[in-house]
């Protein structure tokens, strides 16, 4: 290559580096709140009664799974499954094959403390309590995650959109 043709490829390459880099700084930053003390979650809190039993995060084998769910599919080859009965997926280990993740979509089933879909986020405070980590968006106060529990692998999510539960995720590792 010549003089002017490196000369090319350096001016794109600033080019591309400059708007790579205006771009990430035009996203809005997170803020994270954490509480004085973690709410502290019981065995009942990684428990969900889908009306046809209870499963529990970080104890249900896939057998138990499937006697509550006889239908459903599982997603890809990975240890995903979606029932078909509620609107929520299910994410089981690799290696013990058990039950360590519960996203709910739907208002069925409810958290285990009986906040569904839907709710308003004050009944989660209500249900819940005041102690959860807060994520958020900068400048945006009606989207944001509650997070309860000491960390995030043992933990009940509250996705808020609109100032509404938008989704649950209920999870705890193999016990």
């Amino acid at each position: 290559m010549n003089k002017k043709g490196y000369m090319y490829v350096a001016i794109i390459f600033v080019l591309v580096f400059a708007l790579g880099f205006y771009i990430s700084s035009r996203s809005p930053g997170v803020e994270i709140s954490t509480p004085e003390k973690d709410t502290i979650l019981s065995e009942q809190d990684y428990q969900v009664d889908t009306g046809n039993g209870i499963l529990t995060m970080g104890k249900s084998t896939w057998d138990e799974v499937a006697l509550v769910y006889p239908e459903g599919k599982n997603l890809g080859m990975s240890t995903i499954f979606r029932p078909k009965r509620h609107n929520c997926l299910l994410t089981f280990s690799e290696d013990e094959n058990i039950l360590i993740k519960m996203h709910i979509d739907g208002n069925e089933p409810a958290s285990p403390r009986g906040v569904r879909v839907g709710d308003g986020y004050t009944l989660v405070e209500e249900y819940y309590g005041e102690d959860y980590t807060l994520i958020m968006k900068t400048g945006n106060d009606n989207d944001f995650d509650m997070v309860y529990g000491k960390n995030r692998v043992n933990s009940v999510t509250f996705k808020i959109k609109d100032l509404q539960v938008n989704r649950i995720i209920v999870q705890r590792e193999v016990q």
